[in-house]
């Protein structure tokens, strides 16, 4: 048989793209980790670039698009020879002549109970989630490490550049978008595409997406009644721990906006600094009922050195709120806070600028008499 290597790699890059539209998965291993070693008509070779490549496409349904495709675009389909890193497996691991369909590397799943390709994919790219932000701990870089502990899930999203690698999207908490800056993800992404490559797949680019909200037949309808609850005067008292959205959480305390929980994240930082022996105590959304015999839920108390104060999170444009703020921090003072502050974030303030505000409010209560 003729050579006829050449005109298979100029055809791959179709077969590739045909391979793309069935399953992203196998587009990725066979794009990103196989290239073609030989063609004579009748047997195609390739070289797999690592073991862990090989043993993936003969364990999953990538073998069995792999298969469907290149049945459809040559007549008759050529045998398939398979080689990791330029050299021949064990005799028992190779293809039989009718294709791959009898391949099994030794200890191998059989192919009906192997896993779905999306949930191999989905299980790879949560352990190199997981590893890269050990590797940022490891490195001293908490602040990135613990913003990818929030991480709910992790993406591939198309890329547009064929030829490249894949993006990934880091999928988190609206509130948390702003905090993955193009520092954080300077940091992030080499370390996250090194731990990738590791486990065979090639990362391009790495960004930050918001968990999309989930919506039902009635979507209308909540989003009318959020929206007049936002500004409806009687929002003031509500107890806010027990309507909080199960989404804004945080180590066991539910909170009703994001920039609760900024502040919450600024205090815990400003306690983790201080010594064991002279900290202070963060209690989220307390209820408690005050002389006048009304029942409020601070924002947050806290206490350090002997006294306590209050930290109320003052939502953007409340002015119309003035005088009912100032009835309730009067209450306050009469039931023995010794200081009251009201924190107003603007859109998604940066974590420095949190933690002023929150190293601030810690002066004046140690200053308090």
């Amino acid at each position: 048989m003729a050579d006829r290597t050449a005109d298979m790699q100029e055809l791959w890059p179709q077969l590739l793209q045909v391979i793309k539209e069935r399953m992203r998965f196998a587009w990725i291993l066979l794009g990103h980790n196989a290239s073609v070693l030989f063609y004579d008509g009748t047997t195609l070779t390739l070289n797999m670039f690592s073991p862990g490549a090989y043993e993936t496409l003969i364990n999953s349904d990538c073998r069995r698009v792999f298969e469907e495709v290149l049945a459809e675009l040559l007549n008759p389909p050529p045998a398939v020879e398979l080689l990791v890193q330029g050299r021949t497996p064990a005799p028992s691991d190779l293809p039989s002549p009718e294709g791959l369909t009898q391949v099994h590397a030794p200890g191998a799943v059989p192919a009906d109970t192997s896993p779905e390709p999306d949930e191999t994919l989905t299980t790879i790219l949560h352990l190199v989630l997981a590893q890269t932000a050990f590797l940022l701990h490891e490195d001293g870089n908490s602040q990135a490490a613990a913003l990818l502990a929030d991480v709910e899930d992790i993406e591939h999203v198309p890329s547009g550049r064929s030829e490249e690698g894949e993006d990934v999207a880091l999928i988190v908490p609206l509130y948390l978008v702003a905090r993955f800056t193009p520092e954080v993800l300077s940091a992030i992404q080499p370390l996250l595409v090194h731990v990738a490559a590791r486990h065979d797949l090639l990362v391009d680019n790495v960004s930050a997406m918001p968990t999309l909200p989930e919506t039902g037949d009635d979507w209308r309808h909540s989003l009318q009644e959020k929206l007049i609850n936002k500004t409806s005067p009687s929002q003031y008292r509500r107890p806010r721990a027990e309507e909080a959205a199960a989404t804004l959480s945080r180590d066991g305390f539910a909170f009703d906006s994001r920039e609760q929980m900024l502040v919450y994240e600024a205090l815990k930082r400003a306690q983790a600094q201080l010594p064991q022996d002279s900290t202070i105590a963060i209690l989220p959304l307390p209820r408690a009922r005050v002389g006048s015999g009304s029942t409020w839920a601070p924002d947050f108390l806290v206490t350090a050195s002997g006294r306590m104060g209050a930290i109320e999170v003052d939502e953007p444009h409340r002015h119309e709120r003035f005088a009912a703020d100032a009835a309730l921090d009067r209450s306050w003072r009469n039931s023995g806070i010794a200081h009251i502050e009201r924190i107003q974030l603007k859109g998604y303030s940066a974590d420095r600028e949190v933690d002023a505000l929150v190293r601030q409010f810690l002066a004046r209560l140690h200053e308090h008499h």
